[in-house]
């Protein structure tokens, strides 16, 4: 069973073992492109089954067609029925019948209208990223959970199989980044999730943790972004840290209620660091109104929490 609550730093320097991944069942949101493509592409290589979903068809088909053991949903992860969509013919496919681990990567990036200034008066801006980014990651959250709880039961067992959620927050969730709210808004959020998460699901050998973003060179910014970041001076974090990191949280049964964050590689040797920014060692004043606040929260019948 993994741990109740986060454990020790995780030693990101050390080597992994894959072979658990072999014949798992994994699911990811906005696999088509970027990120979540080298997530699929990772998975597989990882001799996974991989089922991903996202808007973007034609890259879609194209991925699934490259790849062995791997099938494509169209998905808009707004659309609730969408998303069932997804899980349900993943769980039907799967060889196990089982749903083993979950990304919940789809997102997206744009001009905030919450920071823009009219000056014959505010308008009504658009909230899309916080649609995509926070509804439709709880979306993902709600079925991955529930899947994982139905396969094991609701009944305490250190016998059941591992199941792991993994939520896409960014440096965004962790720092100031200015004139961005929503997206700011939605990548904190993350981190409230797996909080509110990571002491109850593992009653039923789940974990959920938390891959956090720095720079990566992909299509959810404007080129032109890529080159301003690049001229100020700012190094990359690299694609295949952020695939082998997800390889790495998957395969350590211990690693529960942790962000891991995809760093440069001047900050990070393999390029991705536990942060250590969502505990409170040597906070006594913090700890005490965390225990207040965990021991007050309700309890529903058959969900526990610690």
């Amino acid at each position: 069973m993994p741990p109740s609550s986060p454990q020790s730093l995780v030693d990101c320097n050390l080597g992994f073992d894959l072979s658990n991944l072999e014949g798992k069942t994994a699911v990811v949101t906005g696999g088509a492109n970027g990120i979540g493509e080298a997530y699929v592409q990772a998975l597989v290589r990882a001799r996974a089954f991989v089922y991903f979903g996202d808007i973007n068809v034609d890259d879609g088909h194209r991925l699934a067609s490259e790849l062995l053991n791997t099938e494509f949903v169209p998905c808009d992860v707004t659309n609730w029925d969408d998303q069932m969509r997804l899980f349900q013919e993943a769980a039907s496919q799967s060889p196990s019948r089982r749903i083993d681990y979950v990304v919940a990567n789809a997102g997206i990036s744009a001009k905030d209208e919450v920071f823009s200034f009219e000056s014959e008066g505010p308008t009504k801006p658009t909230l899309k990223m916080l649609d995509v980014n926070l509804i439709g990651s709880l979306y993902t959250t709600k079925i991955a959970t529930h899947y994982f709880i139905n396969q094991h039961g609701q009944e305490q067992s250190t016998e059941q199989h591992d199941t792991c959620l993994v939520l896409i927050s960014s440096g965004a969730g962790y720092f100031d980044v200015p004139r961005t709210p929503q997206y700011c808004a939605s990548k904190w959020a993350m981190r409230g999730i797996m909080h509110a998460l990571r002491r109850t699901v593992y009653y039923y050998s789940s974990r959920v943790n938390i891959i956090a973003l720095w720079y990566v060179k992909t299509k959810i910014l404007p080129e032109e972004t890529f080159q301003h970041v690049a001229r100020s001076g700012v190094e990359f974090a690299k694609m295949e840290d952020a695939s082998e990191c997800l390889l790495r949280i998957l395969s350590d049964k211990s690693i529960n209620g942790k962000a891991l964050f995809i760093a440069a590689r001047k900050w990070a040797l393999r390029g991705y660091i536990d942060l250590d920014l969502d505990e409170y060692w040597d906070r006594d004043l913090l700890d005490e109104i965390r225990k207040d606040q965990i021991v007050s929260a309700p309890v529903e019948a058959g969900l526990f929490v610690e």
